[in-house]
């Protein structure tokens, strides 16, 4: 159904009435204020068609299924659940997941998503119960970086470290990484 507005004004303030279209309306809209007892009268300035809006189909809802005895999530996902929650075995997780899934007869529209919000709470779960992430790799001790910065093994460091002259040799070299 089509629609008009009509646009009435007074002292610079507008107001704009939609209605259908052919339903008549006032040259004037008068607008009583009925604790004061004043009354604005806005006299009609335009009129424009207002195109109706067309009204959306629902969204047709995906249906729920059951899952699938053998589901598994795809590689690149699983990869991608190592990386954004590091807490989660899930590997583990995924099998609690399917098993829970199927044991209650569960439906859902999209299990990959249901998964995802699975392992992310159970990320959430684990930080809030005071899961920390693994320090970086212990730095190499200073023996190591020594014999590394001059090309020298630690074994062979280890088997001469008692020989003065070669020890003094090797200083001498200087760094050769």
């Amino acid at each position: 159904m089509s629609r008009s507005a009509h646009t009435y004004a007074l002292d610079g303030i507008e107001v704009v009435l939609t209605v259908p279209e052919g339903v008549r309306v006032p040259r004037v809209l008068v607008l009583r204020e009925t604790a004061g007892g004043h009354v604005l009268e806005f006299e009609h300035v335009g009129v424009k068609a207002v195109r109706a809006t067309a009204k959306r189909k629902p969204q047709q809802a995906r249906p729920l299924t059951k899952m699938p005895e053998d589901w598994l999530p795809p590689e690149h996902e699983v990869a991608q659940a190592n990386i954004k929650a590091p807490s989660v075995n899930v590997e583990f997780e995924t099998a609690q997941f399917v098993d829970w899934a199927i044991s209650k007869g569960e439906k859902r529209a999209d299990w990959l998503a249901a998964w995802r919000t699975w392992i992310r709470r159970t990320h959430q779960r684990n930080l809030e119960a005071g899961w920390k992430p693994k320090s970086a790799p212990a730095a190499e001790d200073a023996r190591a970086k020594w014999c590394r910065l001059h090309g020298v093994t630690v074994e062979e460091y280890e088997a001469k470290k008692g020989d003065a002259e070669w020890l003094e040799r090797i200083k001498r070299r200087g760094v050769v990484a």
